[in-house]
Order: structure tokens, then sequence, then C-alpha cells
């Protein structure tokens, strides 16, 4: 009986130091799962001041070193808003952020959009070189240069059914010939009969341009309305200066039915208003109603569709 007793003494003291043991494991799986989420970017974003659906999304689009900075830093709730953006690039968080501080004024949004298109520089400034890899879909602008000695290898006379000028006078890619005389012959079904007034430029070509405006009108004029050599897009002999048969006038040029439907309808066929006037912070260069630049079809329908310029379109999907 007494054997029994003690038996079941013992038993019970394994129960009980059982049950401890799990207690305290419980407890010790507990505390470390504690410790782990408290070295988490979720708990220590939250301990900074952000919600966690803000902390989650940062999470999501930021990598380790650009959440240890926000770590550093005040809580700023514009992040959450600006990596919610569309076009948010995460490796230019610095850029964005740098600017957002001394410009606070300034929409997030814009923000965003000028960053992308290298605005927040100086034009002329950064010497990029322009990667002639990305064909139809290679940019030139105010930072990005072509060699001087570039000139495409498919260049084509344009009819002078189409252009002004002597014949030879105006040259255009191969690619651009066969899409504008598809829109060509699609408006003139409509009553409008395009024409081309300008497209291939040297580099040399390009140099008599500016440095004729310059040199009549100073540097800060030239600027705003041509591009020094090197960085034209008509060198690219992508780009072409689009008016029409009854009107070849830049003033008024704008407000004719042959600008309107090229406004419209352009992007079909791979062409886009390369400088839309309520653009002209991104672009770099005054509203031109007759520069329209082939980009292929795809590129022209996104940047038609989302009200974007070319710059904003390279940065985020090319720009790689």
């Amino acid at each position: 009986m007494k054997k029994k007793l003690k038996l079941r003494k013992q038993v019970y003291y394994v129960v009980i130091i059982i049950i401890l043991l799990i207690i305290a494991g419980c407890w010790g799986v507990k505390k470390y799962n504690q410790y782990i989420y408290e070295q988490s970017y979720e708990y220590k974003l939250q301990q900074v001041g952000y919600t966690l659906d803000d902390t989650k999304t940062l999470i999501s689009k930021l990598n380790d070193e650009t959440l240890e900075y926000i770590l550093t830093i005040r809580l700023d709730e514009r992040l959450v808003s600006l990596v919610q953006e569309v076009y948010f690039i995460p490796s230019k968080f610095q850029e964005y952020y740098d600017y957002i501080k001394n410009n606070k004024k300034v929409q997030i949004h814009d923000v965003v959009a000028i960053i992308n298109s290298k605005v927040n520089n100086d034009y002329y400034s950064l010497d990029l070189k322009t990667d002639m890899s990305k064909e139809e879909a290679i940019i030139v602008n105010k930072y990005y240069q072509m060699d001087s000695n570039y000139e495409p290898d498919d260049l084509v006379n344009v009819s002078l059914d189409y252009s002004w000028g002597d014949y030879g006078s105006i040259r255009v890619r191969q690619v651009v010939m066969d899409a504008f005389l598809n829109m060509w012959q699609k408006a003139n079904a409509e009553g409008i009969y395009l024409m081309i007034s300008s497209a291939y430029r040297s580099y040399a070509e390009q140099e008599i341009v500016y440095n004729n405006y310059k040199e009549n009108y100073g540097e800060d004029y030239a600027d705003s309305i041509a591009a020094r050599p090197g960085f034209s897009e008509h060198q690219t002999g992508l780009a072409i200066d689009i008016f029409s048969k009854t009107n070849s006038n830049r003033n008024t040029f704008k407000d004719s039915d042959a600008a309107h439907w090229l406004v419209a309808n352009a992007y079909k066929y791979g062409f886009i208003l390369r400088y839309p006037e309520d653009k002209v912070s991104l672009t770099g260069y005054n509203y031109e109603s007759w520069h329209f630049r082939y980009v292929g079809a795809e590129i022209a329908s996104y940047i038609q569709e989302h009200d974007i310029t070319f710059e904003e379109y390279y940065a985020y999907f090319l720009d790689k």
C-alpha cells in the first residue's frame, strides 16, 4: 500500500514537473518570439509612430538599408504617400526625400515626376550617354547626349508629297516613314493633309540651328526653344515636325484641326507629342504642338493613356 502511495506521489511530481516544463517552455517560446518580433521592422516602425498598415506598406516597397535610414529620422507620413506613388522607384528614395525636405510645398506626385525626369538637376549638367541599344525607345534630352558622329543607317528621303523643300532635304528613319504614311492616309481620309517640315538633323546642322538662336536671342532663349548639338531628338531620325498643308505657322498650328487630330490619334501610329503644354517643367522645352517623336505604338499608347512624359516612362520602365 505504501509503495503504491509512493508511486502515485512520484507520478504526481513527474506530472507537475512536466506541466511546469511545458509552462516554462511556452513562456520561453513566447518571450523568444517577442524578442524576434521586436527586432523586426514592423515593430520598430510602429515604435517610431507609423501605423501597422503604413508599416506594411513601407516594408513592401523598401529595402533594409532604406528602412534603417527611416528609423533614424522623425516620423514623416509623407513617406507613405511617396512609396504609394505609381511611378515610385525604390532606388531613388534618397533623392525623393531630399527634394521633399527642401521643397515642402511641392506635391508628392510632382516630386516623383521631377526626380524621375531628372529636372532637379541643372540642364546639361549630368553628361549621360544615350543608350542606343534601346532602338526606337532611346531617350535624348537635356541630360542624355548622343555621339557627335551618330547618323542612322536606315534614313530615307521623304517624298515632296509629304514634305517641303527640295527632295532629299528631309530624311527620317524607315520605321518612322512607314508609320507616318499609315497615319497620313488615315488623316487624309478625314480631310487633313499632313506635312513634315523638319526631321533628321546631323550634329553639325543642329549646331547651326542652336548657335543661330543663341547669337540672336541669348543662351536662355536658345535653350528653351532648341536643343544643344548632341542633345537633339532630331539627330535620332525619330523626331519629326508635323504641320498641315494649310497651316505651317508655329504660332497658330496648335489651334488647327490638324493639331487637334494629331493629339487625338498620333499615338495609334507610334507617335507622341513630345513637348506638351502642361509638361514644360518636365521636358525642359516650351510647348511645341508640331514636334512628334516616334516611340512605337505600345509606348505611345501607354503615355497617351496615363498622361505622362517620355522622361517619366523611360525612368520607370526602361532605365534599368
